[in-house]
């Protein structure tokens, strides 16, 4: 009987600590890649860039939060919004990131998921979001799709972290 408790006790322990180290995924529809409520209903990006500015900004303008890049603040109130400050901020991480930010103008959600899932240079997105499959997004073109390329617990996280700082040091030493 001793023994059925600790190993009882045992597998809750780790049940639990497993629990909290993953993150819970949101899927949402194409169409709500640039939609408030999308965003708000889903966790906080992993990768974030908050301002001296922000509170600020975001209390004056009624807008859910402001990101800051390269001394310009950018309004976060969408996935959408959030992958175009990336663009800005993480400009080495794209290819060609004024492709990304005409799709983003043009408030074009296909198409600047095709761009992130084809032009985004490391394995993990930093978000938390599953993009449903769409009739003109085949799985090849909606790596949001995947869940291998979605952050999903801390392991994830600190690899897709190690990528983005391993591809900064090589930008910094080609300048």
């Amino acid at each position: 009987m001793r023994l059925l408790s600790s190993l009882l006790l045992l597998m809750a322990t780790v049940t639990t600590i497993y629990a909290q180290e993953k993150y819970d995924l949101v899927e949402i529809d194409v169409k709500e890649f640039g939609s408030y409520e999308a965003f708000s209903k889903s966790a906080s990006p992993h990768i974030t860039g908050r301002g001296p500015l922000s509170d600020s900004l975001s209390h004056s303008n009624m807008v859910f939060d402001y990101y800051e890049a390269k001394g310009k603040y950018y309004p976060i109130e969408s996935w959408a919004d959030y992958f175009y400050w990336m663009s800005k901020k993480y400009a080495f991480l794209f290819n060609q990131p004024d492709v990304f930010e005409h799709f983003y103008e043009q408030k074009d959600n296909v198409q600047m998921i095709k761009y992130l899932s084809i032009n985004f240079s490391v394995w993990h997105f930093p978000s938390t979001i599953r993009i449903k499959p769409h009739s003109e997004l085949p799985s090849h073109m909606n790596r949001f799709s995947n869940l291998f390329h979605l952050v999903a617990n801390e392991k994830d996280k600190d690899y897709m972290i190690n990528q983005i700082d391993y591809k900064k040091k090589l930008m910094a030493n080609k300048d």
